[in-house]
Parts: structure tokens; sequence; C-alpha cells
């Protein structure tokens, strides 16, 4: 489980960066929703959470050329984003202070699943089934703490 603080970081131009949901354009045509962002809020400057950056890069790639005008939700791909949304969305925004603990037990609590879901699909032998929550569950535990710095 996550100790450190996954809402703040430190901006290259020594001020502080906060964690947010963001809509980004890729080209555009296509609408990326529900993608984690760090935002300055000295610089303006933003970068999004470095353990979505990978998955993000592959649905940019994926989208590549596409000249359909459209909508993609991040989150829907995503464990980190979609953990992030539902948190921050039934998240009393009057209290922040408990938000960091509430998206930490979040996330184990989607690992807790993912873990049950997975033993599940192993018991059946559905080894399609095993390979999609694995995948599910290596966007949740290949981040750090220090990573997301």
């Amino acid at each position: 489980m996550q100790k450190d603080n996954l809402l703040k970081k430190l901006c290259c131009c020594g001020g502080g960066m906060t964690i947010h949901m963001h809509t980004l354009i890729y080209s555009a045509k296509v609408k990326i929703t529900g993608v984690p962002v760090y935002t300055c809020g000295e610089c303006s400057r933003y970068e999004p959470l470095p353990s979505i950056k990978r998955d993000l890069g592959m649905l940019i790639k994926e989208l590549g050329g596409s000249s359909n005008q459209r909508q993609v939700s991040f989150a829907e791909r995503n464990e980190w984003a979609n953990v992030l949304k539902e948190t921050l969305a039934s998240f009393n925004i009057v209290d922040l202070s408990h938000l960091d603990e509430a998206i930490n037990a979040a996330i184990q609590g989607r690992i807790d699943l993912l873990l049950d879901i997975y033993q599940f699909a192993s018991a059946r032998f559905d080894r399609e089934w095993m390979e999609e929550t694995a995948n599910r569950l290596s966007q949740l535990t290949q981040s750090s703490p220090e990573r997301a710095k």
C-alpha cells in the first residue's frame, strides 16, 4: 500500500503540484477523459501521473492516425485512473485532509478484489480472464511512491 502523499508533489519550478482528473485533447480530434495529472499552481505545468504514462502512451499509439473525432475514457482502460476517478467523485470536497488515505484504501481494496477475481479465474482454468486480471493488477502494483514523484 502507498504510504507517501499521492495528491501532491514538487514541481521543477519549486511550486506545488496537485493531482486531479483531466481531459486531454489528442491531435485536436480525440478527447481522452479521466486522465490523472499533476498541475503546478505556480507555473501551470502539468504532467500525467507517472504510474499511468505507459498506458497513456499505448492509448495514444493505438489512436495513431485515427481521423474520426471521438471521446475515449482513459479511466475505463487503467486501474489507477479508475480508482482515482471513483475516489475523487465520492469524496467530500470540504474535507480533503483524509483524501490521500481514502485513495490508498481504495487502491488496496481494488487490489484485494482483483486478487479474488484472479483466484476465481484460476479455479476455472480461464487463462484469458487470468491474463486480463493480472494486467489490471500490474497497473496498480507496478507503481511506487518514488515513481510518482
